[in-house]
Parts: structure tokens; sequence; C-alpha cells
């Protein structure tokens, strides 16, 4: 069987998204589509069920909500003429409302925003999953993997670890994820996370970020949501077989 998927990047993070099919074991799929030199290589799986994302980890684990696959997700329904420049999807996590700006940059509502619990060294937030942020001066110098194993087990279930550091109004931050097993260049419900943190640390209301994958902006909505934007961009088509892939080089994001 033929699969048809797109490539898609959002700040570096990046993503394989491919069509519903009723009874697929995507799970499966996983460890060979998303595995970087073998496969395809990506940070993620989106199945893309009509408006609805379901999104699944290169470990193959499914998980509720990722944040910048949503926003990549919508830039491609837009492109296709699917969606209005301002719509929702629904994810696991729950529905979530779309921008689609003139700069070609993606605006998300992000998903309600808590602190589960605060630590001596950070907090645990939950923004449609768990986030264990941690403020870091040496952010550039960390260990990410080495330490990001260790810190994904800080609550049962696990939980994203995003380090960050706030100077001149600005945040560079980095993070591991659970499910990649590793460092990826940029996570939006990250962003979230560690922004709703410093915001209800320091009164802020908007934030710029900087991440390896490149920048964001997030601004408080009301007590417990935040908008975040940033770069969404369609990066090639092809389909794949077992074991091989077949690139298709015209006609690329329909």
């Amino acid at each position: 069987m033929m699969i048809d998927f797109v490539k898609g990047e959002g700040g570096g993070n990046d993503f394989v998204l491919t069509s519903y099919l009723k009874g697929y074991d995507y799970s499966k799929l996983c460890s060979s589509i998303l595995k970087r030199r073998y496969g395809i290589g990506g940070d993620g799986l989106v199945v893309m069920d009509g408006k609805k994302m379901i999104f699944y980890n290169p470990d193959g684990s499914n998980v509720p909500f990722c944040g910048n696959a949503v926003r990549v997700f919508f830039r491609l329904l837009y492109l296709q003429g699917k969606v209005e420049k301002e719509d929702e999807l629904e994810t696991e996590a729950g529905t979530v409302r779309l921008i689609y700006n003139d700069n070609d940059t993606v605006s998300a509502l992000m998903p309600e925003i808590s602190i589960l619990e605060r630590r001596d060294n950070g907090a645990i937030v939950r923004c449609g999953v768990p986030h264990y942020v941690i403020p870091t001066e040496n952010v550039e110098e960390l260990d990410v993997e080495g330490q990001g194993a260790k810190l994904s087990n800080a609550i049962p279930g696990r939980n994203n670890v995003d380090w960050f550091r706030e100077k001149d109004g600005s945040v560079f931050m980095r993070v591991f994820e659970r499910g990649v097993e590793g460092e990826t260049l940029s996570c939006s419900s990250g962003i979230a996370s560690m922004s709703f943190f410093v915001m209800e640390e320091t009164g802020k209301n908007k934030l710029e970020v900087k991440t390896i994958g490149g920048e964001f902006e997030t601004v408080r909505e009301s007590s417990n949501r935040l908008w975040l934007t940033g770069e969404a961009n369609i990066v090639f088509k092809g389909k794949v077989p077992e074991g091989e892939i077949v690139w298709e080089k015209k006609d690329l994001l329909i």
C-alpha cells in the first residue's frame, strides 16, 4: 500500500502529515516513517481526519496535543482551501483556534494552561501535555539529552523538559521531548508553558521567545490562555510504500 504524506515544519520542529485510514496502525508506522536517515524523518506524525489532528511521537506513543504540529496542519489546510483565514481545528486536547497571518506565520490560541506543581528549580506546567520548565543561566552549554532523559521522569506518565533564560526582554529556550527522546529545535506547547510561568512570576503579558529553530511571540489572552505565533511551513510531499520513498516534484501542496 502506498501512503501519501506531506512534510512540514514549525520553528524547525518537523512532522510527517498523512490522512486517516480506518483500522491502520499508525503507532507502528512511526518507527519507520519518522526515522531519520532511514525514513522521511520527523519529530512526530500528524494523522489528518478532516479538521481533526491525531498526533504520534516517534516512539509510537499517541499524545493529545502538539502546538507546532497543529499550526503546520492548519497551514496545509489553508493552502488547500479547506479552512478560513481564521478557523478552528480539533485535537485530542480540545478545539484550537488558529489564524493564518499575512506574513506567513500561524497563530494558535493554546489550550488552557495550569501550573500543576511548583518546585525549587521551576514548575510542572500543563498546556495540553506536561512540561517541566526550569530557569537556567547556562542554557547554551546544557547537556539537553543527558539531563532531559533524567528530568523527563519528574511525574508519572513522564513530561517534556524546558530550560530557559530571560534577558533583555526576550527568552531563549531549549527543550527535551519525551517520545522523541531527544532535543527538538522548538516546541510550541513548551514555549506556551514556559511563557505562562514567566508571566505568572513577572506580571508580563507578552514575550519574545527564541529557540534553536526559530522565533516566536506569546501574548496573554486571559488568565489561563495565550496566543502563540511563529512560522509554519510546508516543505514537500510524496508517497511512501514499505521501505521506500517515491518523491513527487510537482504540485507539492495539493
